[in-house]
C-alpha cells in the first residue's frame, strides 16, 4: 500500500459521521485537531509475501520549536534479522504534513545497529522523491463502515476504509497514526500488536552528517561490511 493511502485513511479517523458521509476529502483537518502525546507508542507487525514478519514501534519522542513552528520528533524502531534500526523524522502536525512540498526545515536521523547515527537535513521546498500530495489522493478512499476489530493489542472500535490498494481499519484510541489493521491487494499486511507509554529518544549521540559520511568511501565501506555481517547472523 502506498503511504498516501495509509495516511489519508488515518486522517479520517477523527472525522464526524456527517463528514464521512460527504466523502474522504471533506474533513482532513480533523486528524490534526488532536496532537500526538510525547511518549505514547504503537507496535505494528508487518508481513510481506517475500520476507519474514518484522515488528516496528512508532512513537513521538520529542517536540521542539523552530522558527516559531512546533515540530514533533517521530521515531520508528525496527529489528531486522537481529539488527536494530532507528529512524526519526522531524515533522509538523498540521495540513502541511499532507503536502508533497514542505514549507519548513526538517531532518531525518538514522541509526543502524552499532553504526554511528547519521543526520540528513531537509530544507524547505526541497523535493522529496516518492512524496505525494495526499490532500488530492484522498478522493480514492471510501468509507466502508464502523467495525469492532480484534487484534493482538486488544479489541478496538474502528472505522473501515477501502482504497485501490487495499483496506485499513483505524481508531482514535491508537497512538500515533491510529492504525489497527491493514490488508493490501499484494499481501503486504500490518496488524497492531501492542500500545503503551514511556517511549524515549533512542538516538542519544550526536549524529554525523550523512553527506560527509558518504563522501568518505572508507567509512562507508566499513559501515556496509558491518551491516552485511549483522544481517547474515
Amino acid at each position: 500500500m502506498r503511504p498516501s493511502v495509509c495516511l489519508v485513511v488515518c486522517a479520517l479517523t477523527l472525522a464526524a459521521q456527517p463528514a464521512r458521509a460527504q466523502g474522504a476529502c471533506d474533513n482532513l483537518k480533523a486528524f490534526f485537531s488532536k496532537a500526538p502525546k510525547i511518549g505514547e507508542w504503537a507496535e505494528m507487525r508487518m508481513q510481506t509475501k517475500s520476507k519474514e514478519p518484522t515488528l516496528s514501534r512508532v512513537s513521538f519522542v520529542g517536540k521542539e520549536n523552530r522558527k516559531g513552528r512546533d515540530l514533533y520528533r517521530m521515531q520508528m524502531v525496527t529489528t531486522v534479522k537481529g539488527q536494530r534500526q532507528v529512524i526519526q523524522m522531524l515533522t509538523p502536525w498540521d495540513m502541511s504534513l499532507m503536502a508533497g512540498d514542505r514549507d519548513y526545515d526538517s531532518e531525518i536521523v538514522m541509526k543502524m545497529g552499532d553504526q554511528p547515527a547519521m543526520i540528513m537535513p531537509l530544507k524547505a521546498d526541497q523535493k522529496q522523491t516518492g512524496m505525494f500530495d495526499l490532500r488530492k489522493e484522498c478522493a480514492e478512499i471510501k468509507y466502508v463502515g464502523d467495525e469492532t476489530v480484534e487484534v493482538p493489542a486488544g479489541s478496538f472500535k474502528t472505522q473501515h476504509y477501502s482504497g485501490p490498494d487495499g483496506d485499513t481499519w483505524v481508531s482514535p484510541d491508537v497512538p500515533g497514526w491510529r492504525m489497527v489493521k491493514m490488508e493490501t491487494e499484494d499481501s503486504n499486511n500490518m496488524v497492531l500488536m501492542a500500545v503503551g507509554t514511556g517511549a524515549k529518544n533512542e538516538i542519544t549521540e550526536k549524529p554525523v552528517d550523512m553527506k560527509a559520511m558518504m563522501a568518505n568511501p572508507e567509512a562507508m565501506k566499513k559501515m556496509m561490511e558491518s551491516q552485511k555481517g549483522e544481517s547474515n547472523k
